[in-house]
């Protein structure tokens, strides 16, 4: 409720300036569509820009914050033809640092968050195609059988948009639907809508295929199967390249973070009884460089792994 109050105001603030600027962010709503947010780019915009302003003001907030608990930095300047200009505004100086600092603060605040909505739409949709790329054998399976039965193509992608089991594969089966029974198009159009704005080029080549056969009376049945077998065998193919990569990673990971430091802290022991290392560096290892290569260890080997 929240979030559509905002939206509904930073759209009347600035939608009519985003609206006449459709070309400069041609990319950017490209992405939305693929994102299935069902929001114009120009309204998007609108509420990236009341959220940045909102993300300003907080970030005053905590630059005072942190001004007046730790100060200013001190930055010493030597001797030059700038500072003998500005020789009068030394009393300043402390007063013009603070400024300048909430300034920066305000400013990462502010620029940070409108870098975060621009880019968002990108993160949304590479985790929108693993998703789609993950389902699609298993929703090409089911439309196969379904067709097999002798369901029309129609009542197959309404089917599939219903087994919400399918993930975004049934999301993208909803939107070929919904162009068919709620803007009038054919299937062959509604295909070719979702086929555009599909973040998965699997996707988009499975539909680009079914459009063939459909606009030419082919054997879709027999389209069907073949293209759920084709995905069975690149899901396995995919599985053994990430089992290898796998492989190679715990070699990595055992190699760099397990017998390494364990041969680094017997070293660092060693040479600290003899009197010759700072005990700080074996902390260092011990409490920042092993537990945060470990965490992005973890991330890593999340990211790549397909889901199942």
């Amino acid at each position: 409720m929240v979030v559509r109050y905002l939206t509904s105001y930073s759209y009347r603030l600035f939608g009519s300036y985003f609206s006449k600027r459709r070309a400069k962010y041609f990319d950017l709503r490209q992405e939305l569509l693929k994102t299935r947010f069902n929001i114009s780019f120009d309204m998007y915009l609108s509420l990236a820009v009341l959220c940045s302003l909102l993300m300003v003001a907080v970030g005053l907030l905590f630059a005072i914050l942190v001004v007046s608990t730790f100060g200013a930095p001190d930055i010493i300047f030597t001797r030059s033809f700038i500072t003998d200009i500005f020789k009068g505004f030394h009393e300043y100086r402390n007063l013009t640092l603070k400024i300048i600092s909430v300034v920066v603060i305000m400013g990462i605040f502010g620029v940070g968050t409108f870098i975060t909505f621009l880019n968002y739409p990108k993160l949304i949709n590479s985790n929108r195609k693993r998703s789609i790329d993950t389902m699609l054998p298993y929703a090409v399976h089911y439309m196969s059988a379904m067709s097999g039965a002798g369901v029309i193509p129609v009542d197959i992608f309404s089917s599939l948009a219903k087994n919400k089991i399918y993930g975004e594969a049934a999301v993208e089966a909803s939107y070929v639907v919904r162009d068919i029974k709620v803007l009038g198009n054919d299937l062959v159009q509604a295909m070719k809508n979702v086929a555009s704005t599909t973040p998965s080029y699997r996707m988009q080549e499975f539909l680009q295929g079914a459009i063939t056969i459909v606009s030419s009376g082919g054997d879709l049945e027999s389209f069907l199967k073949l293209k759920a077998e084709q995905f069975v065998i690149e899901s396995k193919r995919e599985q053994k390249e990430f089992l290898d990569t796998l492989g190679l990673i715990a070699e990595t990971y055992v190699t760099a973070f397990v017998a390494g430091p364990l041969f680094l802290i017997v070293m660092m022991s060693v040479m600290t009884i003899m009197g010759g290392m700072n005990l700080m560096l074996m902390y260092l290892l011990i409490y920042l460089v092993i537990p945060v290569g470990s965490l992005l260890f973890v991330i890593l080997v999340n990211s790549m792994t397909p889901e199942v």
